[in-house]
């Protein structure tokens, strides 16, 4: 699977809080929980700055089509602007690396 780092902005402040009150139901009721991690895709962790109308998530999936299942009914809901980086750990940094130096010499 690959990692995605995800930066979502909300568009303004109604739809700040319609979203936080569908998030803390699902939160409470466990649903959030399931929706998290289902076959293809995995929420590693979720940071909220509420001050800045901005949540800023690593998870795993396998392809676009678990990003857009997991994410499409926030944006499409409340507006949420959401820019989607693949990324890579820290031992995938060691590992690429030392294949680039060892090409280069």
């Amino acid at each position: 699977m690959q990692l995605y780092l995800v930066d979502a902005q909300f568009p303004d402040i109604e739809n700040q809080v319609a979203a936080y009150r569908q998030f803390i139901d699902l939160w409470e009721s466990g649903e959030m929980a399931k929706q998290d991690h289902f076959d293809g895709f995995e929420m590693l962790f979720r940071v909220h700055a509420p001050g800045e109308g901005r949540v800023v998530i690593l998870c795993k999936a396998n392809s676009d089509k678990e990003l857009f299942s997991h994410f499409a009914p926030w944006r499409a809901k409340f507006g949420i602007d959401m820019e989607m980086t693949p990324v890579i750990s820290c031992q995938n940094v060691v590992d690429y690396h030392k294949e680039l130096f060892a090409k280069l010499g």
